[in-house]
């Protein structure tokens, strides 16, 4: 249940903070990733519980989350500091009728 929320919502975040123009390339990237990073990692995952049990395989899948997330938050940090994130908002604004 936690997954389906969390796909949703970040997909219609995606979706809403995007530039229409940019839409369609994001949200291919972002399937691209969500998809493409599957067969990856299974088969590592799968190979740490083979040898190692599969504590070991939920700890690495975990301690890659984390790292994901360290990964992001270190480059939301930084794109924060740059001078061109104090000029331009990151949700377009709305056209004047």
């Amino acid at each position: 249940m936690a997954a389906l929320t969390f796909a949703n919502t970040t997909n219609s975040l995606m979706q809403l903070t995007t530039a229409p123009a940019l839409r369609g390339r994001v949200m291919a990237i972002r399937m691209a990733i969500l998809m493409g990073c599957t067969p990856l990692g299974a088969p590592l995952l799968g190979l740490v519980a083979n040898h190692f049990g599969p504590r070991w395989a939920l700890g690495v899948a975990a301690l890659s989350g984390l790292l994901a997330a360290l990964v992001g938050w270190r480059y939301l940090r930084q794109l924060a500091r740059s001078p061109a994130a104090q000029q331009a908002p990151l949700t377009p604004r709305p056209q004047d009728p």
